[in-house]
């Protein structure tokens, strides 16, 4: 079985192939996968990441997957994934996810996915 990833925005993928992307977040309710293109998570494993056109661009090897909280979001995470316009901070990191994740609270849990490009 392929495991899969599939990222809307084209601007993320590049991150990840540039190397400046190391890291992404996932809704808790994800985490046994969503569809043929967003498969189950674990650790170790090689995923090939697909753009929204559901073309392969590359592939990533999860290298840990946390529990994080809004409200106490991991410095590691908001350094390894950088917002859709490429700036790297707390702030970017919550203003750019904060639509994502439905305008969260403080307590509101999500994954913290950590990976390695993997050449193709």
């Amino acid at each position: 079985m392929e495991h899969r990833m599939q990222w809307s925005q084209s601007e993320l993928i590049e991150q990840i192939v540039d190397g400046r992307k190391r890291a992404t977040v996932r809704r808790l309710e994800w985490s046994e996968g969503l569809d043929a293109y967003n498969t189950a998570l674990h650790v170790g494993a090689v995923y090939r990441v697909y753009d929204a056109e559901r073309q392969p661009r590359c592939r990533l090897r999860i290298t840990g997957i946390e529990l994080a909280r809004w409200g106490a979001i991991p410095e590691r995470l908001w350094q390894e994934d950088p917002a859709l316009s490429g700036a790297v901070g707390l702030e970017a990191f919550r203003a750019d996810h904060f639509e994502f994740f439905d305008r969260p609270e403080g307590d509101f849990e999500f994954l913290a996915l950590y990976f390695q490009r993997v050449d193709p």
